[in-house]
């Protein structure tokens, strides 16, 4: 009996919880606390710690000479190829980052990319070369603009080619992302494209 008279006082008592940084994963884990307190109908106390002058991390808009540079990143994926697509067939999937987006709002701010420059490039003995066509998400689904692409020797498109003919890995646990492609398509592949697009 006592303990059924004591559970309205104690949920009537602000619940306190403090979140370290004030990054895009701070924010947004702040924000869902909220949402979260609403449903449950309970009520927070959040302190926000953030060590630098400003909220947002890495995300970060400047003005320089005119122009609006992103500082940190300026775009998320909110596509990914169908199965048994190529880069031109992928089909809109769901996207956390969307929701959020229309849950604080901003949905309307959006700015979608430009299909006519809708491309990526590296570096390649100091100039700008296109992704091979079809290489999207890190997975070549297609393999000839792979072939012919500068990016990589002869000797690394060798080993990229190579790879549909290797085993599948059998020790448990997680492997890292570096580890699965220098295993898959050789160190070239990794070095060259993969650690230049996750960059």
């Amino acid at each position: 009996m006592s303990a059924q008279a004591s559970e309205p006082a104690r949920h009537s008592r602000p619940l306190r919880i403090v979140v370290v940084g004030g990054g895009i994963a701070g924010l947004t884990a702040a924000h869902r606390l909220l949402e979260l307190a609403d449903e449950c109908g309970r009520t927070l106390e959040i302190s926000l710690l953030e060590a630098g002058d400003r909220l947002g991390g890495t995300i970060e808009t400047r003005e320089f000479d005119g122009y609006l540079v992103e500082a940190g990143p300026d775009s998320f994926i909110t596509q990914k190829p169908a199965a048994g697509a190529d880069a031109s067939g992928s089909e809109a999937t769901g996207s956390e980052a969307i929701d959020l987006c229309r849950a604080l709002g901003l949905a309307e701010r959006l700015i979608p990319t430009d299909d006519r420059f809708r491309r990526s490039l590296v570096l390649r003995r100091g100039r700008p070369v296109p992704v091979p066509e079809g290489f999207l998400l890190l997975s070549p689904a297609r393999i000839w603009p792979v072939l012919r692409s500068p990016i990589f020797s002869l000797r690394g498109k060798l080993r990229m080619a190579a790879e549909c003919f290797l085993p599948r890995r059998r020790e448990a646990g997680d492997e890292s992302l570096g580890s699965f492609v220098r295993r898959r398509f050789g160190n070239e592949a990794l070095q060259r494209l993969v650690q230049p697009l996750v960059g």
